[in-house]
């Protein structure tokens, strides 16, 4: 019978390890909150969605942007640069919501949740990762998650989120 030392790591990437510790495995990021999702906002409360396809799922998916913080930078720039990365839209002011852990038993790190106002505006250039934007009243998000058409982790908790946030 092979025996697996308890504290080893397992498969190290450019992203992230995978580690043995006390019997459980953890995936381990460089940094303990190493993501961000952008919940962008009009002045006038609509939401910007992007619909892309997620390659994990095989398929589209509605979601907020969302994607890394580089080493160094603020979840508030990260979002302001990952929304216009993806969307091409500027924000015109960033506040961090909070953070969610998509995994409390699997994955270390969090990622943050930052609202983004945005203004009317041109887009420009984008990564071309979104094939779509989509502008909805929280009445319709609310009305997609219920219809299962919003289905990413990341968006569902942030969503919940502002909608905590701006009750309270």
């Amino acid at each position: 019978m092979s025996s697996i030392p308890d504290n080893q790591c397992l498969l190290e990437t450019p992203y992230f390890k995978v580690v043995r510790e006390q019997g459980y495995f953890i995936i381990k990021e460089a940094q303990a909150v190493n993501g961000v999702v952008a919940v962008p906002t009009l002045a006038d409360g609509r939401l910007m969605l992007v619909d892309l396809r997620r390659r994990a799922i095989g398929g589209q998916s509605i979601e907020f942007p969302r994607g890394a913080i580089d080493a160094g930078e603020t979840p508030c720039a990260a979002a302001a640069r990952e929304l216009l990365e993806e969307t091409g839209w500027q924000a015109t002011a960033v506040r961090q919501l909070g953070l969610l852990h998509s995994n409390t038993s699997l994955i270390a790190s969090a990622v943050a949740v930052c609202q983004v106002q945005i203004a009317e505006q041109d887009g420009a250039a984008t990564d071309g990762e979104v094939d779509a934007l989509l502008w909805v009243s929280r009445q319709e998000l609310l009305a997609m998650v219920a219809a299962g058409k919003i289905t990413d982790g990341h968006t569902l908790s942030a969503a919940l989120m502002l909608l905590a946030s701006e009750s309270a």
